[in-house]
């Protein structure tokens, strides 16, 4: 009987991606940092002071939703709403002290989880795996 390596190649890439995200949630919440806040953390650690309006583009949250996240964020002194007073429709979002420590905590996690990839590896090993993703992904593009 003759396997299909690429179906069997697809589920191996399923269920890293399913573990990976698992235990990103996991250290998350050991941080005390709700899933549904992990998306926002992260725009703003990039670039702080978007609005409301940018961050739904970018993580492709609903604006109702950013709304009430974002609304206990603030409850919870990860984040400040600022109107903005040349338009008084829009609303900046800032990190509180608070949210950059939070969320560099899990930056630091998620490094962590990322290196576990490659922990054991020769660096040929590691540049054939990165290779070969790379081709998987453009691939199917």
């Amino acid at each position: 009987m003759k396997t299909n390596k690429g179906a069997y190649s697809a589920e191996l890439i399923r269920e890293i991606s399913r573990l990976y995200t698992l235990r990103v949630r996991i250290e998350a919440e050991n941080l005390g940092i709700k899933n549904s806040y992990r998306a926002l953390l992260s725009q703003l650690y990039v670039k702080d002071g978007g609005t409301q309006l940018s961050l739904a583009e970018k993580t492709g949250m609903k604006a109702p939703t950013i709304s009430i996240t974002l609304r206990k964020m603030e409850k919870e002194g990860l984040v400040d709403r600022v109107v903005d007073e040349s338009d008084l429709r829009k609303t900046h979002v800032y990190l509180t002290e608070k949210g950059r420590k939070t969320t560099e905590g899990l930056n630091e996690a998620i490094c962590k989880i990322n290196e576990s990839f490659v922990e054991g590896m020769t660096a040929d090993q590691e540049e054939f795996f990165i290779k070969s993703l790379e081709k998987i992904k453009a691939d199917l593009r």
